[in-house]
C-alpha cells in the first residue's frame, strides 16, 4: 500500500511503527454548529482511508477528537443563552447522525477537551519546564515557536513569515513573538475556566490534538489526517509542541484530503453557497448518493460541487442498485455453472487492478470506473456480484444491504407491464417498446432479467 505523505511530498509505501497495527488519528469538529459538505467529504474521506487499511488487513485505532471549548463554542453558546456543554451535546449528536447516514465506520474514540484538561495541563506544564514556553502576566502560556528549529517542515512556511493564523484570538494577548501561538489561555470574565499551575484558564486549539493523540495511541502515531487547510498553522503547531514535549517524531504520515467548491466557487455564508449537511437529505438526496459524488475525485484534488452532479450520482446509485437486484435474480433463476478459463482470468483480472487502484495511494474513482467495467464485461451475474460487493468494502454504499424492494406499483403500470409480456411473447417487439416508453412517462424502469421484469422507480 502506497500513500502521499505530506510532510515528505511525495508518495511512499506503508509502514506502521507495528506490522499489524495501525494509530490513526484525525482532526474532529468544533461542535458548536451543523457540519457542511466541506466537513461531510473531508470524513469519507478518513474513511476511504480507514476502510483501504482494514481491506489491506490491518487493525486501524482510530481516534477522532471533539472541539468541545473554543472561542466559536463561547461565543455561540453565550448568544442561545446556554452552556457550551449543552451546545457540544447538541450538535455532537448531530456530527454523528451526519457521519452514520454517510456510512463512515465509527471511530474507537471520540474524546473531548473538556474531559482531558489534567493530561493539557501536565503537558503544557513540561513545555515550560523545558522553557519551549513562557507564561504572561494574564497567565497565559505561550510556545516559544523560534526555539523549535523544525517548525516549518509541514506547510514548507518560513518562520519569519509564520503568523498566528489560529481561528482564536491569540492576538489579543501579550506575547514575546507574532509567530508564538496559545497554549493556555488565561480566563476572561463570562468564559468557561479551569484551574491551573498560572490560574484560572482554559486550553488554546492546537495543544488538545498533541495532547488526546499521546493518550490514546502514544507518542509516535502511525497517520494523522486533517483537512488540507489545517496544515497551517493547525498541523504544524501540533508538531512543534509534540515533539517539543515528547521529544520524539509526533506523526510518520500526514494526511490532507482536498478542499470542496460549490459552483465553482469557495463556500461561504456571504455568498449564499454554504450547504450543510443535514439539507442534503431534506432536498430528497440520499446522503450515500453524496459520498458516491465524493468517490469521483481523487482525495487530494479539490472536487467542485453541484446539484446536478448530486443528481447524476444519485442516478449512477440508483442504477448500481438495479444491477445489483438483478444479479440477485439471476441467481435465483440459474444454476451458477464452471467458469472458462476466459472468464476465470477476467475475475482475477478485475481483483488485482481494484487492489492495484485502491493501494496506489487511494486511486478510488479508478476503482469505481472498474465497477461499471465489471457490469458491461460478459463474466456470470453471479460473479459480478461478488466482484462489486467485495469492492463494495472499499466505497461503502452499502450494496450488501440491497434488496428486491416491496414497491408500491400503480395498477395501471402493471397493467401496461402484463400486456407488454403478451408483446413480447408474441414477439411484437415494437409495440413492446412503445408500452416501455409509456412506462417511463409514468416514472418507472423496467429491467428484463432471466423470466421476470423488475419494475423500479427511476
Amino acid at each position: 500500500m502506497q500513500i502521499y505523505n505530506t510532510l515528505t511530498r511525495k508518495i511512499e509505501e506503508f509502514k506502521p511503527l507495528n506490522p499489524l497495527k495501525v494509530g490513526l488519528y484525525t482532526c474532529g469538529p468544533t461542535v458548536y454548529g451543523p457540519g457542511h459538505l466541506g466537513h461531510a467529504r473531508t470524513y469519507v474521506n478518513f474513511d476511504l482511508l480507514k476502510r483501504t487499511l482494514f481491506y489491506n488487513g490491518f487493525k486501524v485505532k482510530h481516534i477522532l477528537n471533539i472541539t468541545d471549548v473554543h472561542d466559536d463554542m463561547i461565543k455561540k453558546a453565550n448568544e442561545l443563552g446556554i452552556t457550551i456543554f449543552e451546545l457540544s451535546d447538541k450538535y455532537m449528536a448531530l456530527f454523528l447522525q451526519d457521519m452514520k447516514d454517510l456510512n463512515t465506520i465509527a471511530a474507537d474514540h471520540y474524546p473531548k477537551v473538556t474531559e482531558h484538561i489534567k493530561e493539557i495541563i501536565e503537558m503544557v506544564k513540561a513545555l515550560v519546564d523545558k522553557d519551549f514556553a513562557y507564561v504572561e502576566k494574564d497567565g497565559s502560556v505561550y510556545f516559544r515557536v523560534a526555539k523549535f528549529k523544525g517548525y516549518g517542515q509541514l506547510s514548507g512556511i518560513k518562520l519569519e513569515k509564520a503568523k498566528t493564523g489560529t481561528r482564536v484570538e491569540t492576538d489579543k494577548y501579550e506575547k514575546e513573538s507574532v509567530a508564538d501561538f496559545v497554549l493556555w489561555k488565561g480566563a476572561k470574565k463570562g468564559e468557561p475556566s479551569w484551574d491551573s499551575p498560572w490560574g484560572k484558564g482554559r486550553p488554546g486549539w492546537h495543544i488538545e490534538c498533541s495532547v488526546m493523540s499521546k493518550k490514546y495511541l502514544g507518542n509516535t502515531i502511525d497517520i494523522h489526517g486533517g483537512a488540507t487547510d489545517l496544515k497551517f498553522p493547525h498541523h504544524e503547531n501540533e508538531i512543534a509542541q509534540s515533539e517539543a514535549a515528547n521529544g520524539a517524531l509526533f506523526v510518520k504520515y500526514w494526511f490532507h484530503p482536498g478542499l470542496l467548491d460549490i459552483e465553482s466557487q469557495k463556500m461561504s455564508k456571504s455568498l449564499g453557497n454554504y450547504i450543510e449537511i443535514h439539507e442534503i437529505k431534506e432536498k430528497g438526496f440520499d446522503p450515500l448518493a453524496l459520498r458516491y459524488l465524493f468517490l469521483t475525485t481523487h482525495y487530494r484534488q479539490k472536487l467542485n460541487f453541484t446539484w446536478k452532479s448530486l443528481e447524476a450520482a444519485q442516478s449512477a446509485l440508483k442504477n448500481l442498485r438495479l444491477q445489483i437486484i438483478n444479479y440477485q435474480l439471476s441467481i435465483i433463476n440459474s444454476r451458477r455453472s464452471s467458469l472458462s478459463q476466459d472468464k476465470l482470468e477476467k475475475i482475477e483480472d478485475f481483483q488485482k487492478r481494484f487492489v492495484d487502484f485502491i493501494n496506489d495511494d487511494l486511486a478510488i474513482p479508478q476503482a469505481l470506473a472498474l465497477v461499471w467495467e465489471v457490469v458491461k464485461s460478459n463474466i456470470p451475474p453471479g460473479d459480478k456480484l461478488d466482484l462489486i460487493l467485495d469492492f463494495d468494502q472499499i466505497f461503502g454504499l452499502k450494496l450488501s444491504e440491497v434488496k428486491k424492494e416491496k414497491i408500491k406499483i400503480p395498477i395501471e403500470v402493471k397493467k401496461l407491464v402484463e400486456e407488454r409480456e403478451k408483446m413480447r411473447r408474441e414477439k411484437k417487439w415494437d409495440e413492446a417498446d412503445k408500452i416501455r416508453k409509456r412506462v417511463e412517462k409514468l416514472g418507472f424502469n423496467l429491467n428484463d432479467v432471466a423470466k421476470e421484469t423488475v419494475i423500479y422507480p427511476k
